[in-house]
């Protein structure tokens, strides 16, 4: 088999009951070259059996499964050191990509070739395009990443680029933080309003699904700040500002929770 341009990594825990709505949307890819990693962090449904069914007719797909929860971090760096494509995309195993997403995707990277790092527009299942930047279409440097840019999208990133940060794997999310840590060595980063996936924003074990996860939400902004402090105190100290009350929000929350 060639050596696939991308490598589609995807972390799945407990989700056998959804993920096949995502392997199918690879497999519908118009462009083929690809290989797509699903990594099991621990799960103990039927999650191996729905991916092994859909291997038994790709030798594309590839499963590796971890003994225990480990974290989605800790699976997303190990499928990107497994992965052999000279491009990653982050794929969550309840979203979808578009049927033109990697044919949409390749077009750009043939067309900003010094470009390491893109992030491509998605929509939510309410039709909402949930970031901050919409209808943007151009270059994003790291001040912008840092103070300006929020919300969701698809990150597509150089294989080589990805394996010198990777993310964080003390905690669950902050995805954000390996990114802006990327553009901070001076790598150029590219934002297309082209919808490239469909993003699953109903599950309450979502990040961004605030009322459970309190905890993770807090972890995530402290390690944001204690990661960039003396940057958002030069050059936004408004967002250093947000983001500190959220901490103490969100931790307010995570007391009052505990006697519902």
């Amino acid at each position: 088999m060639k050596t696939p341009f991308f490598s589609i990594i995807t972390p799945t825990y407990n989700r056998g009951y959804i993920i096949s709505k995502a392997i199918e949307s690879v497999l519908n890819q118009k462009f083929d070259n690809w290989e797509m990693i699903i990594i099991d962090d621990g799960s103990t449904d039927n999650t191996e059996e729905v991916v092994k069914k859909y291997q038994q007719n790709s030798e594309k797909i590839k499963y590796i499964k971890l003994e225990k929860n480990m974290g989605p971090n800790v699976a997303r760096n190990l499928g990107s050191e497994r992965s052999s494509g000279e491009w990653l995309v982050f794929l969550d195993s309840d979203d979808q990509l578009t049927p033109d997403a990697l044919e949409n995707i390749s077009y750009y990277i043939q067309k900003h070739k010094d470009v390491s790092f893109f992030i491509f527009a998605c929509k939510d299942l309410d039709g909402k395009i949930p970031l901050n930047i919409a209808f943007y279409e151009g270059y994003i440097d790291y001040l912008d990443f840092l103070c300006k840019i929020k919300g969701e999208a698809l990150p597509v990133i150089k294989r080589e680029v990805f394996i010198q940060e990777k993310f964080l794997e003390s905690i669950r999310g902050g995805e954000n933080i390996t990114w802006i840590k990327i553009l901070k060595k001076g790598y150029k980063a590219f934002y297309s309003s082209k919808v490239v996936r469909i993003y699953n924003n109903k599950l309450e074990d979502r990040l961004s699904y605030k009322k459970k996860n309190y905890n993770r939400l807090v972890q995530v902004h402290t390690v944001f700040i204690k990661n960039f402090f003396w940057d958002l105190l030069k050059h936004c100290p408004l967002k250093l500002a947000t983001t500190t009350a959220k901490i103490i929000v969100y931790k307010f929350l995570q007391l009052i929770t505990k006697y519902d």
